[in-house]
């Protein structure tokens, strides 16, 4: 639970916001950018899913397929490449158009919680210089 209370702190310091599901048996977070309450203008790399026994984090590469700039399914799978380097972190190349999760418990690991804090940093600034390319 601290590793994930780090993580959005960390997130919001990237300047990032925290988006809240409206489930009443599950409930999530999600790791937002953009201008809160602006339709269409506001992206998300992951959503959390803490109350799910140990844990999940849903990567939404489908939704990112539909928004700037991760329409380059390049720019998804560099996204997926750095998720991979987190120690128990396996994904696909094939679930670049899907939602696939991995267990919160690795952050847990000193050198996970670095390594996705440099790869939200990451996110954060290919969005911010969306325009610029």
């Amino acid at each position: 639970m601290e590793a994930v209370r780090a993580l959005l702190t960390r997130w919001e310091k990237l300047g990032g916001w925290i988006g809240h599901g409206a489930g009443q048996v599950t409930t999530s977070a999600f790791l937002m950018l953009g201008q809160a309450g602006a339709p269409g203008r506001g992206i998300w790399p992951l959503t959390l899913y803490p109350g799910t026994g140990r844990g999940g984090t849903e990567v939404v590469f489908q939704h990112l397929a539909a928004r700037e700039p991760f329409t380059d399914r390049a720019l998804r799978a560099e996204f997926l490449r750095r998720l991979n380097e987190l120690e128990g972190v396996d994904l696909p190349e094939g679930k670049l158009e899907l939602r696939p999760s991995f267990r919160l418990s690795v952050l847990e690991k000193d050198r996970n919680r670095e390594l996705f804090a440099e790869t939200l940093a990451w996110f954060r600034d290919c969005w911010e210089n969306r325009e610029a390319a």
